[in-house]
């Protein structure tokens, strides 16, 4: 049966369709005022892909997604045009090329990988039209333009409702933590959702327009948001022995605190904040009531935390969102890093091998379009770059979405392509009328992008018909090769997969057994060579480093997967979602650690003589043999829960990490205060791991 679906009318976003068609309209129209309308087409193409990638991130994130789109695509219109012109069999192993950096720049994430792929867009674009070096880098700078005129689009939005998107995102999150702490007045025993709040990603990444204030305001109540999930988890282990209810009282009345601190966070008036301090006075009460109860260390805990969300929120109402410095008492707490150049290499490189997942899909993407593309050189298929750009749009590292995306692809591109050819042949010769239907079909295309492939095809497809009728490409011609070439290339996508499939490799609880095994070989090498510095083999822990990103890569690719099919518990999406987030806490204390072993094997060698005293230093206040016992610990529980994963098994008979580790408190340790924090992290990390399979796997 023909599945035409899913349709995700709640993603339609016609704002913001509205802004990208604004900068693939605007080069149009200045081509028909300057009366170089083949130029402004030019530049239309630059920015339609720079749209696309424009829709990916958050703010900054969002510019550098176009940024690097709008780079790579005007160096792919330039050799793209100057091979077709010159030397068009280079054109094959030139697009395998594209293709194998296409494919690998999935493990990069989103905004990184949208932004790669449209480098082979404008690529094959541009083998339509061979023209010399100079028209080539011409066209070269005009795609560059229109790309770039879609970040100047992105930047100018940073203006409008400055600070409102952190706001929301905040409220969102503790709505969240509302939700929960009302299960637990309804009874619930359960742990809270490890995932990351809908605010991390959105405070990492904030609006550069605001003032450091309000950023620093931003990350202090995204702090108190993780405090208050750690006290709620506390609070929660007291609701079971409450025979007098007080505990899911005190639950109700956190509940409401919650949730008017979210509706203070995104409303401007003062009415919630006030209300905001009524409801913490009450909860003040029933907490100075429980005094004599075990709970009461939980209460006056959670209580401090909620009283400090009303200041800052309070500070909130009073900042503007223009510019300034923030205080020393607003210094943010937790900064939240972001992917920079050493963690892009660190990731390509440990996912080059063809043993993982996203290494099989760049190797299979370049083999599959260079032939595809030999293909076309052989047969003088007329417009056969249709038939290589299908493939690679619709070629995916797992078979649900290449499947439905060769299908709707196809589908897509068939009426399209005729409806394109109908505009352009009713609106021909008037050059507004084919500005007009462009830049509907584009916003229609933008708009629903997220909604349903289908659709999105049904919509580019007829903007790309107009805009090459634009630049002298006959639109019934151009319709009738992009119908044929699609459906060529979406056969040949799905063939290819068939052939050589990415189910050759690990079920998907092998997957995520690996992704523990390596996390516990990777975090044991760290913790037995944090006394012993000058044991450290620095090549077996890049190894080792290499080995844990490229399981978490595959786990990722897994998980959405898993998304695209049909749901069979225990491992449910929920699950691996669950799991790869927990499993990227303990991984951001992982890097934490080893960047403490670095430095202390750097210390070791910058201190010559002195380094046998440091070592025994060490020695004395913490023996190797009681970090190893921690070590040994964690890597026996990430082993049993590998051992878990596999066998669908709740794990059972594991040691008692929390007491292991609080025994490295009673020591005065050089580096303490680094390594607690860590240690205690990993460990938090650990336990609910073992919380979340022991629930599932029941």
């Amino acid at each position: 049966m023909l599945r035409l679906g899913p349709f995700k009318w709640h993603e339609l976003s016609l704002g913001r369709a509205l802004r990208v068609a604004l900068g693939v309209a605007v080069p149009l129209v200045v081509g028909v005022v300057t009366h170089h309308l083949d130029d402004g087409a030019f530049a239309a193409l630059g920015a339609l892909p720079a749209g696309f990638a424009s829709f990916e991130g958050r703010a900054r994130t969002r510019v550098a997604a176009v940024v690097a789109a709008s780079t790579g695509m005007a160096v792919s219109t330039f050799v793209g045009g100057v091979l077709a012109g010159s030397a068009p069999w280079l054109l094959v192993p030139v697009v395998a090329l594209w293709g194998y950096a296409t494919g690998l720049s999935v493990c990069l994430g989103l905004w990184l990988s949208v932004a790669i792929l449209q480098w082979a867009v404008a690529l094959l674009i541009a083998v339509g039209i061979p023209q010399s070096p100079s028209q080539a880098a011409l066209r070269a700078g005009l795609v560059l333009a229109g790309g770039l005129f879609q970040g100047v689009l992105v930047a100018a939005s940073w203006t409008v409702q400055r600070g409102a998107a952190e706001r929301a995102a905040l409220a969102e999150s503790y709505r969240s933590l509302s939700a929960y702490a009302s299960g637990l007045a309804a009874g619930s025993t359960e742990p809270p959702p490890p995932a990351d709040f809908s605010a991390t990603a959105v405070v990492a990444d904030p609006n550069p327009l605001l003032s450091d204030t309000t950023r620093a305001i931003c990350l202090n109540l995204l702090e108190q948001a993780e405090r208050i999930r750690a006290s709620l988890a506390a609070l929660g282990a007291h609701t079971a022995a409450d025979p007098s209810g007080t505990v899911r009282t005190f639950a109700v009345r956190t509940s409401e605190v919650l949730d008017v601190a979210a509706e203070a966070m995104s409303a401007r008036s003062a009415v919630p904040a006030t209300r905001l301090r009524e409801l913490n006075a009450v909860l003040a009460g029933q907490a100075a009531a429980a005094r004599t109860s075990g709970w009461h260390w939980v209460a006056e805990a959670l209580l401090g935390q909620l009283r400090a969300v009303d200041t800052i929120v309070g500070r909130m109402r009073t900042t503007g969102s223009g510019t300034g410095h923030a205080g020393p008492d607003e210094a943010p707490q937790r900064p939240v890093p972001g992917p920079g150049v050493e963690w892009t290499a660190l990731t390509l490189k440990a996912n080059l091998t063809p043993a993982g997942e996203t290494g099989r899909h760049a190797v299979r993407l370049a083999v599959v379009a260079g032939l595809a593309e030999l293909m076309v050189h052989i047969s003088g298929l007329f417009q056969g770059r249709w038939v290589v750009l299908t493939i690679f749009l619709v070629l995916k590292p797992d078979f649900a979405s290449t499947l439905s995306r060769s299908v709707h692809r196809a589908l897509g591109t068939a009426a399209g392509a005729g409806l394109g050819a109908g505009v352009a042949l009713l609106a021909r010769p008037q050059d507004a009328g084919l500005i007009v239907g462009a830049t509907v079909a584009v916003a229609a295309a933008y708009a629903l992008f997220s909604v349903n492939y289908l659709l999105f095809s049904v919509s580019l497809t007829v903007f790309i018909v107009i805009i090459l009728d634009i630049l002298g490409l006959s639109a019934e011609s151009t319709a009738t090769a992009r119908l044929a070439n699609t459906a060529i290339g979406a056969a040949l996508a799905i063939i290819a997969y068939w052939a050589w499939p990415t189910w050759e490799g690990l079920t998907a609880q092998q997957k995520f057994a690996r992704l523990l095994t390596s996390q516990s070989a990777y975090l044991t090498y760290l913790l037995s060579r944090l006394g012993r510095p000058g044991t450290t083999d620095l090549a077996r822990l890049r190894a080792l480093q290499s080995a844990a990103r490229r399981a978490r890569t595959d786990a990722d690719a897994s998980t959405a997967r898993l998304a695209a099919e049909p749901i069979h518990p225990p491992l449910t999406p929920a699950v691996a979602r669950t799991l790869v987030a927990v499993v990227m806490r303990l991984a951001h204390a992982e890097l934490s650690l080893h960047l403490l072993v670095l430095q202390q094997a750097a210390s070791r060698r910058a201190a010559g003589t002195g380094a046998a005293d440091r070592d025994e230093e060490w020695r004395g206040c913490a023996p190797s043999a009681q970090l190893d016992a921690l070590a040994a610990a964690l890597g026996g529980t990430l082993d049993k829960l590998a051992e878990a994963l596999v066998t669908l098994k709740a794990p059972g008979g594991l040691p008692p990490l929390r007491r292991l580790e609080a025994s490295l408190r009673d020591r005065s340790l050089p580096d303490g205060s680094r390594l607690l924090p860590i240690t205690d992290s990993i460990v938090d990390a650990t336990n609910t791991l073992s919380d979340v399979l022991r629930r599932e796997f029941a």
